[in-house]
C-alpha cells in the first residue's frame, strides 16, 4: 500500500511540475539505507522502482557510488565481521573487496575507478589505518597508521584521484582534518590553526584547491574553507554562530550546500541551506518545522537529496532548486537515511513517466 501511495504521489508531482525536472532527478538513482525490514540494507530507488540490494541477517551501511554510476561499495557487518562489500547496481555480483581480517568502515571511490580508500581498525592494537585496496590487485597500500583514530566520516578523494582528505585525531586527542596524497606522502594536518577543538566533515572542491568543513569554535559550530595553495583559512560563517553539518560542493565549485540550525530560534532544528562558495548568498531550500539534514547534490546540480524527520520518521526528499520545492521520494514507517544520488545517468528500460502511466 505505501508502495501505491508513492506511485501516485509522485504521478501528481509530475503533473504539477510539467514532468521534466523531478522526472530526470528521480531517473537518475540513488542509493540508501533503509531499516524497514528490521535490518540496515541498501536500497535503489530508480524511476518508479524501489529495491533492496542487500539481504537476510546482515548490517549494511555506507553506500558509496562507483565514478560511472555501475557498481556500489558499503560497509557490512555479517557473522560479527565488518568488511567492504562491492554490489552492481542491479543487485548482481556480490562480493567482498579483500578477505582482511581488519574491521573495516567507510569505502571511498576513486574517482577513476582504479581503487577504493577506506577505514581499517586492528582491534589488538590503537588506532585506525587508511587503506587504499587497488580494483584487481590482491596488496592494500597503508596510509597515515600513525596509531590514531580516524573516521568516522569516509575518507574523500580530489577529482583527479591524486590525493585524499580525512578526519583523523591529533596528537591531544581532537579530530582534525588531514590531507595525504594518494601514494602516502605530505601527509598534513590542514586545519589545527583554526580553533584546537574538533573537525568534523571534510569537503573537497572539484578543483582540488578547496577543504570546506565544520569547526568546533566552543559553544558554537561554523564553516571554514582552506585554501591549499596558501594554506590560509576563513570562516565562511563568522555572521551566524549556530550549528553547521555536512557541506558539500557543488559540480561546478560555484556552491556549497550544508545543513544548520542557523533560522532556528533554538538553534537545534536544522534546515537545508546553499550558499556561495565564498559564504555570500546563504539561501533556506527547505524551512521546515522539522529537522532537515543531510543534503547532497544531485548528478546535475540541479536538485538536492535531503533525509527529513516531518513525518516523523527519517524519509528522503528532493528539492528542485528551478521549482523551488520539495517532494517526497520515499514513503514508509521506518527510516531512510544515508542517501547517495547516483553519479552518471544509468537509465532502466522505462522512463518515469511511462512507468508511472502503465502502473496506475
Amino acid at each position: 500500500m505505501a508502495y501505491i501511495h508513492y506511485l501516485r504521489g509522485a504521478a501528481v508531482v509530475l503533473a504539477l511540475w510539467g514532468s521534466s525536472a523531478l522526472a530526470a532527478a528521480v531517473q537518475q538513482g540513488l542509493a540508501f539505507v533503509s531499516i524497514r525490514d528490521g535490518n540496515a540494507h541498501i536500497y535503489i530507488s530508480q524511476g518508479n522502482s524501489e529495491r533492496a540490494l542487500t539481504h537476510g541477517n546482515s548490517v549494511n551501511t555506507q553506500p558509496a557510488w562507483s565514478a560511472d554510476g555501475r557498481q556500489l561499495a558499503f560497509s557490512s557487518v555479517r557473522d560479527g565481521q565488518s568488511a567492504i562489500y562491492l554490489i552492481d547496481a542491479d543487485g548482481q555480483n556480490l562480493r567482498r573487496l579483500n578477505q582482511s581480517a581488519l574491521w573495516q568502515t567507510a569505502p571511498s571511490w576513486a574517482p577513476d575507478g582504479s581503487a577504493i580508500a577506506y577505514l581499517a581498525r586492528d582491534n589488538s592494537k590503537a588506532g585506525v589505518e587508511l587503506h587504499i585496496q587497488r580494483l584487481g590487485e590482491a596488496s592494500v597500500q597503508v596510509i597515515a597508521a600513525n596509531g590514531l583514530e580516524k573516521g568516522p566520516d569516509a575518507p574523500l578523494w580530489s577529482a583527479d584521484a591524486e590525493q585524499l582528505v580525512f578526519v583523523g585525531a591529533n596528537d591531544d586527542g581532537k579530530t582534525d582534518v588531514w590531507l595525504v596524497q594518494r601514494n602516502g606522502t605530505g601527509l598534513k594536518n590542514i586545519s589545527h590553526q583554526v580553533s584546537k577543538r574538533h573537525k568534523a566533515h571534510p569537503a573537497i572542491s572539484p578543483d582540488g584547491r578547496y577543504v570546506v568543513y565544520v569547526a568546533d569554535m566552543r559553544g558554537h559550530l561554523a564553516l571554514f574553507r582552506t585554501d591549499l595553495h596558501s594554506g590560509k583559512s576563513e570562516n565562511l560563517t563568522a555572521d551566524t554562530p549556530a550549528a553547521y553539518e555536512t557541506p558539500r560542493w557543488s559540480a561546478d565549485g560555484r556552491q556549497i550546500v550544508f545543513a544548520s540550525s542557523r533560522d532556528d530560534p533554538g538553534l537545534t532544528r536544522m534546515d537545508i541551506f546553499v550558499m556561495n562558495a565564498d559564504g555570500s548568498a546563504v539561501t533556506n531550500l527547505s524551512r521546515h518545522p522539522h529537522e532537515d539534514y543531510n543534503p547532497h547534490w544531485s548528478a546535475d546540480g540541479k536538485n538536492v537529496v535531503f533525509t527529513s524527520l516531518r513525518s516523523g520518521t527519517a524519509q528522503l526528499y528532493i528539492y528542485d532548486l528551478v521549482a523551488k520545492r520539495a517532494v517526497r521520494l520515499t514513503e514508509n514507517q521506518s527510516h531512510d537515511m544515508d542517501q547517495v544520488p547516483q553519479p552518471a545517468a544509468v537509465r532502466t528500460s522505462q522512463t518515469v513517466a511511462s512507468g508511472l502511466t502503465g502502473g496506475l
